[in-house]
């Protein structure tokens, strides 16, 4: 096996850092902190290029839009924000959960966003409509949402229950397997 080498290292100044996520390309990447802030750094340069500061508590999860325009967020504080890359504003804030909200992911065409939480759930967020709740919210989790993620057709999440499940949005059908101990990170390839 091929031994790993540091090629970088970002000093992101954060307190604890949740969560680092590339962009589709992975010229740039995210850092989410306990610091209440997502930070876009070019890790090839070990450059920070932006801060967006606006959630009211600990970052734990972010991710990129397909054209690298947006960024979405999520929070402690229960809240899920959508962020102009450029601007660093806010475009808008999310509420739904009634809990931490864990983890967060885009659709494959940035037209909807996918969070799971504390409170056991995973909502969808319309992007592109001005609506700040949830336009669907899934409950078959009996523990916290621990990992989101979403291909065209199917979402795929990981719980504490110690169960995943597979959600196939065109049917409508939902896949769960028992895998006898807690799950916090799961992928689709």
């Amino acid at each position: 096996m091929t031994e790993l080498t540091t090629i970088a290292t970002l000093k992101c100044k954060q307190q604890v850092v949740r969560a680092v996520r590339f962009n589709i390309d992975g010229s740039y990447c995210l850092t989410c902190g306990a610091d209440k802030k997502i930070k876009l750094w070019n890790p090839h340069r070990q450059l920070l290029l932006k801060t967006y500061g606006g959630h009211a508590n600990e970052v734990l999860d972010a991710a990129g839009s397909c054209d690298s325009s947006h960024i979405i967020s999520c929070s402690t504080d229960k809240s899920v924000i959508l962020w102009d890359v450029t601007t660093a504003q806010p475009i808008r804030r999310y509420r739904g959960h009634a809990s931490s909200v864990t983890c967060i992911k885009f659709n494959e065409e940035s037209s909807m966003a996918v969070s799971g939480s504390v409170d056991n759930t995973v909502a969808f967020w319309d992007i592109n409509s001005r609506r700040q709740e949830p336009v669907q919210v899934l409950k078959d989790a009996k523990d916290t949402i621990t990992s989101v993620q979403v291909t065209d057709h199917e979402i795929f999440t990981c719980s504490v229950d110690c169960h995943v499940r597979l959600y196939d949005i065109r049917v409508g059908k939902m896949t769960s397997d028992y895998i006898g101990h807690i799950v916090t990170y799961g992928g689709l390839t």
